[in-house]
């Protein structure tokens, strides 16, 4: 069935399904009938509570059956002749050390085969060095992590920085993030604008799709598949947003 189908009958059956239960809400409210109720109604059970459970049943099983089809399918089966390459580029300034922790153990147990990381740190201060310290703590274990200490960013170049040694930099991040899975990037303080500019210029075309986050997201482990999914199967699509949550109140898909 075309994708085009498929998403109009998911509308219209969606928006069919919500005038169905705003109408029983509002028949029920209207009507006030109860099941159960005590002598003085302190305690009682009547139509309106009925139609808002059976809601809330419907909606925690439909949940269920998708987190199961994203549990079973382990990873993408794509129609291409290769699976895409993704990068995670993460946005780092003076992140409270415990949120960073956080973050980066999620990024761990995000379902995606060969997902490559980026953090950028925006600052290259002595007092910065502890987003360093954490990044190669939690993900730096293995061959595959590369670490630099940039003096400049890529519009303004750091004290004591000659032209020579500001393409050198230049080159050396694109070396570093290029050639490793996880990368850290410790730069010239300039905003979080130029902290994803260097995450993307350092990119460059060396991946098919670039997922972003701040550093203090706790990311669901089927974020990546999640949102990479809307992308190939609609070429209409040029970009997802994940459902960021506060807090305490769940994790997040992703980050726009």
């Amino acid at each position: 069935m075309p994708v085009q189908l498929t998403t109009a009958l998911r509308v219209v059956g969606t928006s069919l399904f919500a005038l169905a239960v705003l109408g029983g809400i509002l028949t029920a409210y209207v009507t006030g009938y109860q099941f159960i109720y005590t002598e003085k109604h302190h305690l009682s059970f009547g139509l309106y509570g009925a139609i808002l459970g059976l809601h809330l049943l419907i909606q925690s099983l439909f949940a269920f059956l998708e987190h199961r089809r994203m549990r079973r399918a382990g990873q993408l089966k794509l129609p291409t002749s290769r699976p895409p390459t993704v990068a995670l580029c993460i946005a780092a300034y003076q992140e409270d050390p415990e949120y960073l922790r956080k973050c980066l153990r999620s990024v761990q147990r995000i379902a995606f085969p060969d997902l490559k990381v980026v953090m950028v740190v925006d600052g290259n201060r002595q007092d910065d060095a502890y987003m360093l310290d954490i990044f190669h703590e939690v993900l730096g274990g293995t061959d595959q992590a590369g670490f630099f200490v940039w003096r400049s960013n890529y519009h303004e170049a750091g004290e004591g920085e000659t032209e020579a040694s500001l393409q050198e930099g230049m080159q050396r991040v694109q070396a570093v993030v290029q050639s490793n899975t996880f990368s850290c990037i410790m730069q010239k303080w300039g905003g979080k604008r130029e902290v994803m500019y260097t995450a993307f210029k350092a990119l460059g075309s060396s991946v098919d799709y670039v997922q972003v986050c701040d550093s203090d997201t706790v990311l669901d482990p089927a974020c990546t598949i999640e949102m990479l999914r809307v992308l190939e199967e609609d070429p209409q699509v040029g970009g997802v947003g994940g459902d960021v949550q506060p807090p305490g109140k769940g994790l997040a898909v992703g980050d726009q």
